[in-house]
């Protein structure tokens, strides 16, 4: 008996010395009791903090650059006082274009808040609100994944994204399941609305792909296969999708699926990123766990544990600093009203007796730095500008188009299409010296471009200047030997044939 005593207090001794492994803690069905005091606990799904806290930096952020990229399309939002919402209800009631601009603006601003865990109890429901009315306040979001995403924040909106205090390892929740069960349902519609002749013979799916990817496919399956096979991906992955068990055939299937779509080079805006980044929930939450230990995070995380009012008050004023240089229209107002989300979060805290964290600083510098970011390095200031000038020129409205290409100069003057489309706008007005002075200035910034030559040739021609007239249309056949217009011109000037209409084919294509 001693022998054995002493053999199993070694083995206990060994057992003791041996290092703890890392394990992932596996769902346990709730017991009866737990289902009595909460209806959800049979729905709920239990993941990993470090998953949830990636999903989370992963969805919202992408979200986050979305809105920002929609902001190029607001000049169409109330255009000519006109809308037909995605609801009746919405008819009259649509966002006109400084209301899309600044609402995209602060869903960008909250999802970045939210993306770092910064009172999404708070800021979800206010990007979800904007979101939804944006949305379903015009037709002319054409993007059905938009629908999706409407879902998503909503649903967002009840998931606990943010860890307390107690840190516990795992997170149960209900409203994750439920974000699982609508991708399901996306899948099983999709896969529905393709079984049709047209998708399932591939005819559809060919005039879809372009590219390598079409010369691969016509190579090896072929489009009538492939189609098939689109349909067969969707079934399974609404079937497996939403349960843990099945996630091992779901998590390299859908990656897989969405990866192929985003090499298809397909328009549709950053859906197949945004589902790939949703298939974090879906990945097996030991990657996330060894992710977390091993992410070298500590220098950030000792700078977003202080406190203090003075950290804050200089993250509000750099804050509005960045918004001041970003040319993105009504920025600075927005960045104004975004403050107050930090200053409110702060007295809140102040109010507890705390003092507000460093980390709610940088998280909103970082927000409005992400606008002043795309702001330089896209053309997303200067495309907004273009149409919002080329939809009130179509329009008719001179003052508000002239209004739009002298913003486009002021913020692009290397730009030939702002200098170029003021310069038709004002030569028909007393203002024609300066017309000329944009039209040259049109000329000089890009010089194999017949269409600046061509509208000064057409003023020179009616105002009885035919040599002029003739001289500026050869310049713009050199400029662009391959111009119809300039050709047409010139003949016309010559004698040869009736001179072509006032303006080019391609004044639309630049707005």
């Amino acid at each position: 008996m001693a022998n054995k005593r002493s053999s199993k207090g070694r083995s206990s001794g060994r057992a003791a010395e041996r290092p703890a492994k890392l394990s992932v803690p596996r769902t346990v069905a709730p017991r009866v009791d737990q289902v009595a005091a909460d209806p959800t606990a049979w729905f709920a799904l239990e993941i990993s903090w470090a998953k949830l806290v990636t999903a989370r930096f992963l969805v919202f952020g992408l979200l986050a650059l979305d809105a920002l990229r929609q902001i190029p399309h607001a000049p169409r939002y109330g255009a000519g006082d006109f809308n037909v919402g995605q609801l009746a209800m919405f008819d009259t009631l649509g966002p006109g274009r400084v209301a899309f601009g600044a609402c995209q603006l602060l869903i960008a601003y909250t999802l970045v808040l939210a993306a770092c865990g910064i009172a999404t109890r708070l800021v979800l429901p206010i990007a979800a609100v904007l979101y939804a009315w944006l949305y379903f306040g015009s037709q002319l979001d054409s993007y059905q994944h938009h629908y999706l995403v409407a879902l998503v924040l909503l649903i967002g909106c009840f998931v606990p994204w943010e860890r307390p205090a107690s840190r516990g390892p795992t997170v149960r929740s209900w409203a994750v399941r439920l974000l699982l069960v609508q991708l399901g349902i996306m899948y099983l519609w999709a896969a529905i609305s393709k079984l049709d002749p047209a998708w399932l013979d591939g005819s559809t799916l060919s005039t879809q792909i372009t590219g390598s990817m079409r010369s691969l496919i016509e190579s090896t399956l072929g489009f009538k296969l492939v189609a098939i096979a689109v349909v067969v991906v969707e079934l399974v992955l609404a079937a497996t999708i939403w349960m843990r068990r099945t996630w091992s055939v779901a998590a390299p299937l859908g990656i897989l699926f969405h990866a192929g779509i985003l090499l298809t080079g397909l328009e549709i805006g950053l859906f197949a990123v945004l589902m790939i980044a949703l298939y974090a929930l879906v990945v097996p939450d030991r990657i996330w766990i060894w992710g977390a230990e091993h992410a070298p995070l500590g220098g950030l995380r000792k700078l977003a544990a202080r406190t203090g009012w003075g950290d804050l008050g200089i993250a509000i004023a750099l804050g509005l600093g960045l918004a001041v240089v970003t040319r993105i229209p009504h920025a600075l107002v927005v960045a104004v009203v975004a403050t107050t989300i930090p200053l409110g979060l702060a007295l809140r805290s102040h109010l507890r007796g705390q003092a507000p964290s460093a980390r709610l600083g940088l998280v909103h510098v970082g927000a409005i730095a992400l606008w002043l970011v795309l702001d330089r390095t896209s053309s997303l200031t200067v495309d907004y500008y273009k149409f919002w000038g080329g939809s009130q020129r179509r329009l008719n409205h001179r003052d508000t188009a002239e209004q739009a290409y002298r913003g486009l100069i002021e913020v692009a003057p290397g730009e030939a299409t702002g200098h170029y489309q003021l310069g038709r706008l004002l030569l028909p007005t007393e203002h024609s010296d300066e017309a000329l002075a944009e039209l040259h200035e049109a000329q000089r910034l890009a010089p194999t471009s017949a269409r600046a030559f061509v509208e000064e040739a057409r003023w020179l021609a009616g105002n009885g200047k035919l040599p002029e007239a003739v001289e500026k249309a050869r310049q713009a056949t050199v400029a662009e030997p391959s111009s119809q217009d300039a050709r047409a011109l010139l003949d016309s000037l010559s004698g040869s044939r009736p001179a072509p209409r006032s303006g080019s084919a391609d004044d639309d294509v630049d707005q």
